[in-house]
Formats: C-alpha cells, structure tokens, sequence
C-alpha cells in the first residue's frame, strides 16, 4: 500500500511539474530595456495585474557614460534576434531620431498599429517617433510642451504685475521679453535678473526654426539662430541675468528664492519633477504635496508663487518613446505581435488610462483625445501655480509645437553651436563670423555624413 501512495505521489509530483512547466511556457515572453525604471514601474502597477499571461523581463541600463545606447547598439548591430534582445526598448529625446532613423527600429504597423490609432497621438510627440519617410517608430505615453513659469511676488513688486493674463503681455514675443529683463533690471536695481542664464532660452527659441540643422544632407544654419545668439548676447552684455546655468547651484537657487529670477522656461516633467521638489531649501520630491508646501513656508521657500504663461513661442523639451526591434518582431508570432501591440498602445494611446495617470500623476499625457476628455471635466486647480489649470496652459503649447525640427544630429550640433557660437560670441570673445566658421569646422570634423558648406 505504502508502495502505491509513493508511486502516486510521485506521479503527482510529476504531472504537477509538467502543468507548471507548461504554464509557465504558454507565457508571451516580452523583453523591455529602458535607461530608468519608469515604464517597469507603470507597468507592473497598471498593466501587468490585468495580464498573467506575460512573462515581461525588464533590463535598466542608465544613460550615464552612454551606457544604454551603447548596449544597444552593440546587441543590434550583433544579434538582434537574440532570447535577450529587447522586444520593446525606450527612446530618449536625444537619442530618439538615432534609432527611428536606422533600420533597428520597426514600423509599428508591423505589430498590427492602424493609422486611426496612430492619428490620435499628439503631432509633435508622433513627429518625433517618425523617420524622415513619416513611418511611425516610436510612441509616447506623454507630451512635453513647454511653458514659461514666473514668480508672481516679483512680477508684482518691481513690474506692478498681478495676473497671469498682464505678465503673458510682458513675454508675448521675444523683443517684449527682452524689454521686460531691461525693465526689471532698473525697477531692482539689479537685484533681479529675467532668467538664470541665456541658455535658458535655448529650448523654446530653437521650435521657431523653419529648418532643422540638416537638411537634403546639409547642414543649415537657420536664419533664426543668429537673431537667437543677439538677443543672448544682449542679455549677457546688459546683465540680465544670473550669469549660471541648467542644473547648477546658481539655477536651482532661483527656485528656492534665495535669489531673485523671475522666469524658468521649462517642460511638463521641468515643472513637477525640478521646480515643484526645489521650491524651497530642504525640500525633496519624496515630500507630499502637504510637507513640501510646509518646508517652503518654514524656509521661506517659493511654494505657491509662480504662475504659468505660455510665453514668447510654442515649443516640447525632452520625452520617452516606446520602439520596437524590428528584428525580433518580424519574425513574431500573431500572438506576440499582439502582445507587443497592446502593450504600447495601452500606456501611449489608451484614453482609459491615460486619464487615470492623468490624475494620479499630473503628468501630461501623449494622446490627444485623452487630453481632450481631461480638460473637458472642468479645472483641475494646481496649489503649487496659486491654482491655474497647467494642464490647459501645457495643452495650448502641445497642440503648436513641431516636432519635425528634430534630427538625429541634433544632439551633437547643439552642443557644438552652444560652445562654438553662443559662449564666446555673448561673451564677446569671438565675432560672429569667426564663430560661425569654427562652429562649421567642428560640425564637419564630428559628422562626416553631412556636407558642410
């Protein structure tokens, strides 16, 4: 008898195995990269729960040292239909248009992307995940239009301001803007400058382009990039500013009110995610929105003083997009392909959804009819700007912006026409010309695929 039970329980051990094991192989396999664990965390909370018949894999690599799209591009170039290539990997603003323009990258419609769903996303987020021939690449499950975001008490003391609606006059083009840092300056006698450095501009001016750096092969110096480097150089040369730059001390000092600047041009993630959390010294973004107004108040932080305008232009600054490996999605399944589909659209295009992360993070989502229904349910009031809805101020900019400026060249150029052009001609160490031409020179030195004239 003994004999019989231990047989039975063996074979019992067995089939249960192999029903494990079968389970457990009826699983999509899905492999998603990323350079932060953001999209890990969205979708183990919001997707996974509804799908026990995926087995996601995740692996982080962060953007330091260019980590990320160094694995990348090494694994694509190599084996890009390998078990541990990724199924789905995200793209970065500065590295989006390198892989939306290289054959790594697939045509979404592959996974069974049609155009009414596509058409729903925001223009300037679906521009960018496009490659030069409009095929769709990449989406995004947000948008970052940009804004200009200002100290209400210094608006009112040195430029008798008090409504948003008066201080969007005062930035309404950049000649007006201009006029304002002039004013500013002789009300404070100095004290306070219009922004932390003119670099700060850098972003919302370069959407008034009518070309982008390379065009047909060429690269183009658009007409408005020498107005841009004038009005830097004025701002520089007549102190209008705080002399610093991103994401130094000087810069996050404004924030916190230990210094007087009055205006930060920045994007839907520069509002929640760098201004808000340094609205004051001591304050975190791991505060609740309770404890951060409480360590402003104690600090004599700025918590509750800005305002937001849609100011001189319409621009986005910055973006994750979702893209898939061509490679390994070619030779999916339906099954897979489905996966793969439903993944990104659920977190880029899904109304449902976005709305709720609309809610629960504030955060400016991808598609356009979701921001629709968003606004449609009335004002959503934000404590931090005094109450303005910034999702209707970001929605103007958002639905303005062209994201068809953008190149894969983009990144490099900048840089080079930043410490080429910008830095020693505002500083007066170099004329424009002489600029110009060793701007030119480094572009060809560092890009030898474009033709430089």
């Amino acid at each position: 008898m003994k004999k019989v039970l231990s047989l039975v329980l063996a074979l019992a051990l067995v089939l249960g195995c192999m029903s494990f094991a079968s389970a457990d192989d009826a699983k999509i396999k899905l492999v998603v990269w990323s350079f932060t664990n953001e999209l890990q965390g969205m979708i183990e909370k919001y997707y996974l729960p509804d799908h026990p018949e995926l087995d996601i894999q995740f692996e982080i690599y962060p953007t330091d040292g260019n980590a990320y799209t160094t694995k990348v591009d090494n694994l694509l170039a190599t084996t890009p239909d390998s078990d541990e290539a990724p199924d789905i990997f995200t793209l970065e603003a500065a590295f989006v248009k390198h892989y939306v323009e290289s054959d790594w990258t697939g045509d979404l419609k592959t996974v069974g992307f049609t155009d009414e769903e596509l058409s729903t996303a925001f223009p300037v987020m679906a521009q960018i995940g496009q490659n030069a021939a409009g095929v769709q690449k990449g989406l995004s499950w947000q948008s970052t239009p940009g804004a200009l975001m200002y100290r209400a008490s210094l608006a009112e003391k040195y430029l008798g301001v008090t409504t948003p609606e008066e201080f969007q006059e005062k930035v309404a083009d950049w000649d007006t803007f201009l006029e304002t840092a002039e004013e500013l300056k002789e009300a404070s006698e100095g004290a306070a400058k219009m922004v932390t450095g003119s670099g700060d501009i850098w972003n919302a001016y370069q959407y008034q382009r009518s070309e982008p750096w390379v065009v047909d092969g060429k690269l183009v110096i658009d007409d408005e990039l020498l107005d841009f480097e004038e009005l830097c150089k004025t701002l520089e040369q007549d102190d209008l500013t705080q002399k610093g730059g991103a994401w130094t001390e000087t810069w996050f000092a404004g924030m916190q009110g230990v210094n007087e600047t009055l205006v930060y041009l920045l994007p839907t993630w520069g509002l929640h995610y760098t201004l808000k959390p340094n609205c004051a010294p001591g304050a975190s973004g791991d505060l609740t929105e309770e404890e951060l107004q409480k360590v402003s108040e104690e600090n004599n932080g700025t918590y509750g003083d800005w305002r937001m305008v849609e100011g001189p232009t319409a621009y986005s600054w910055g973006g994750t997009w979702m893209g898939i490996n061509a490679a390994k999605a070619e030779k999916a399944d339906d099954a897979k392909k489905a996966a793969i589909h439903d993944l990104i659209y659920f977190f880029s295009l899904n109304e449902d959804w976005l709305l709720t992360y609309a809610h629960d993070s504030g955060d400016f989502v991808g598609s356009a009819t979701a921001v629709e229904k968003y606004l449609a349910e009335g004002e959503h009031p934000n404590p931090f700007l005094g109450g303005q809805d910034h999702y209707a101020i970001f929605a103007k900019g958002a639905a303005l912006a062209n994201g068809s400026l953008m190149s894969e060249y983009d990144d490099t150029i900048n840089s080079l026409f930043s410490d080429y052009v910008t830095t020693p001609y505002t500083k007066g160490e170099k004329d424009l010309d002489t600029a110009i031409d060793e701007f030119k020179a480094a572009v060809a030195a560092q890009i030898t695929t474009i033709t430089v004239e």
